[in-house]
């Protein structure tokens, strides 16, 4: 049965969003540095004048005295950071997934991030965002697979317990906290794939911004050939009952977050979710590829 216009349709309007939220000023294409933290010693950023340092696992910044007398003053939360404050943990607001403050040195805008090592231990860095970097990089679209109704296969969600556990990531010695909520059990032809399905949690009722994505992270023979090597997802919004999916529409593939900036870090694919075949659907790789420099040397 071919794609009905209201479906073609609805993808174009979809997919436009997507590309317009890549591109946002302060979106993926806009990360320039992402140090980490080491404990009691002082970091100095090349993008924002001043120390950072971590305290007991808590982040504080120290101005330069220098520029401050210059009025080059690092905001947080709107006021000006003249001597030594706290930086609440967490994506900003503006980035789109945050739960901090706004803090920003002119138009940079300053997030910490938390992840785990190889053993375990919570690990902190600064990661600094520029427009400037973002307009550097604009591009008018992404390429996609041709649209297919072959690609839209019935799918039934089990849920499980939802359990928390590190993942090793596209960054050696980096593992990110997953959520595993359940299975999505499809057929292809004639053989059942039982594909994992992982969630990811940003912000906290407390601060008044939260934000929840459960999605599928898929691999296949297109990866690191036609598609982004870390795999592409297929979400589901939060407001998305998962026990009333019906199916998984493969032309909603997207690349991962990783796919546009070596300073983003994503989860490995799930073994579950390495399929044996060339998913031909959804987006191609990102037309701004760049080489993956490790951030992390502990």
């Amino acid at each position: 049965m071919a794609l009905s216009q209201d479906y073609i349709a609805d993808w174009q309007k979809w997919h436009d969003a997507r590309v317009a939220e890549l591109k946002r000023p302060y979106g993926l294409l806009s990360v320039v540095s992402q140090d980490w933290l080491t404990e009691g010693e002082p970091l100095t950023s090349e993008f924002v004048p001043g120390q950072w340092l971590l305290d007991k696992g808590e982040i504080y910044y120290h101005p330069d005295p220098e520029r401050t007398a210059r009025g080059e003053l690092l905001t947080v939360d709107g006021k000006p950071a003249t001597g030594p404050v706290h930086i609440p943990h967490g994506y900003n607001r503006n980035s789109g997934t945050g739960s901090s403050v706004p803090v920003f040195f002119t138009d940079l805008e300053v997030e910490t991030i938390t992840r785990l090592n190889a053993r375990g231990e919570v690990i902190y860095a600064v990661r600094v965002r520029d427009p400037k970097e973002a307009a550097r990089k604009q591009f008018d679209d992404i390429e996609t697979f041709p649209l297919s109704e072959d690609w839209i296969l019935p799918a039934r969600f089990t849920p499980a317990e939802i359990t928390l556990h590190s993942v090793p990531t596209v960054e050696g010695g980096l593992y990110e906290a997953s959520y595993t909520i359940g299975t999505l059990d499809i057929v292809i032809d004639g053989r059942p794939f039982h594909l994992e399905v992982s969630g990811h949690r940003a912000g906290s009722a407390s601060t008044g911004y939260f934000r929840d994505l459960n999605y599928v992270h898929i691999g296949d023979l297109t990866s690191s050939r036609e598609t982004y090597g870390g795999g592409r997802l297929v979400g589901y919004d939060s407001d998305e009952a998962l026990e009333s999916i019906t199916q998984i529409d493969f032309n909603r593939a997207v690349s991962f977050p990783c796919a546009f900036s070596t300073f983003i870090a994503c989860p490995s694919t799930p073994p579950s979710n390495r399929l044996p075949f060339r998913v031909t659907a959804g987006e191609f790789k990102p037309p701004i590829p760049h080489a993956r420099i490790p951030t992390y040397k502990g």
